[in-house]
């Protein structure tokens, strides 16, 4: 068989969706390397992905060739994540998304729990229109807002805003997030790293392993950072941002200084797209970055229903 013929789809178009298996490695990273214009993130997760022990990734197969690929992650207990949904470009348009969709989600609602959500670009309107006939719900829309770091707090040089939270202070933390009209405004979801879910006291731990939780302005505000060190992005991310609103332009100022400190070049936020969030991250001297937005959708469990 030349590489040419199984590209052939006249007449039916049998796909077979299974688990992923290391041999199907290379054409993942073959098909993967042409989208996006070869800055796709999955190629880099892919080895990591193979050895989850407790989502699932699969891929699809036509005529013994992997033309698509899709991953379910458990970010938590009763939170799941669906990401990765890659498909060949010569075989988009197919319905291979839609048979990878239904493949995770039916094994989703037979082992899983809770909620699970992903995240699509505004611009994917195919995954839109899956995202409704498998009865999924838009819950939040981002954009990515940026400032440069600053060398200056609201507090003046010499004193430290923020103060590391411990781990006698998880609920604590959690009960003030909850409560928060910041993170409200976010849909209540915190940003793991292009993943989206509820805070909880797992992910509050392993933030505060990090170093990466802390109290600002004298317990006004809460804030989760994480970082990014991709070539020409090495900023610093707001994870979780939780205040008043007449808080936010100070403490986003603050974590502009805080950016400087830890020495990254840039501050940044993937922030909810909301009239009055917007004036405030402007006003703290943050641009947005993006044309589009990213779209956040959820879909309950019938078990949770």
């Amino acid at each position: 068989m030349s590489n040419i013929d199984w590209f052939q789809t006249e007449g039916d178009f049998p796909i077979i969706a299974r688990p992923a298996l290391p041999k199907d490695t290379q054409e993942v990273l073959g098909f993967t390397r042409r989208i996006w214009e070869g800055e796709d993130y999955v190629p880099v997760v892919w080895p990591d992905w193979l050895v989850d022990p407790v989502g699932l990734l699969v891929v699809a197969e036509y005529k013994s060739h992997v033309i698509g690929t899709g991953k379910l992650t458990k970010l938590s207990q009763g939170q799941w994540w669906l990401e990765g949904l890659r498909v060949h470009p010569y075989y988009e348009g197919k319905g291979v998304a839609s048979h990878l969709n239904d493949y995770l989600l039916d094994y989703w609602h037979r082992t899983g729990d809770g909620i699970i959500r992903l995240a699509t670009a505004s611009t994917r309107i195919p995954v839109r229109h899956l995202c409704e006939r498998s009865g999924f719900r838009q819950i939040g829309e981002f954009s990515i807002y940026a400032a440069s770091a600053s060398k200056v707090s609201t507090q003046g040089t010499s004193r430290n805003p923020f103060s590391q939270l411990d781990h006698q202070e998880v609920q604590n933390g959690l009960d003030f997030v909850v409560e928060s009209p910041a993170l409200m405004l976010s849909s209540g979801l915190m940003d793991l790293g292009w993943q989206w879910a509820s805070p909880t006291a797992y992910l509050f731990e392993a933030a505060i392993r990090r170093r990466q939780a802390m109290w600002w302005g004298e317990r006004r505000g809460l804030l989760i950072t994480r970082e990014d060190f991709e070539e020409n992005d090495r900023a610093l991310y707001i994870q979780l941002l939780a205040c008043n609103l007449k808080d936010m332009v100070p403490c986003l100022k603050d974590f502009r200084w805080l950016t400087g400190q830890k020495g990254f070049h840039e501050a940044k936020w993937i922030a909810p797209i909301q009239p009055e969030v917007e004036s405030l991250i402007l006003a703290a001297g943050f641009q947005c970055q993006w044309e589009n937005s990213l779209l956040i959708y959820e879909k309950k469990h019938t078990s949770s229903a």
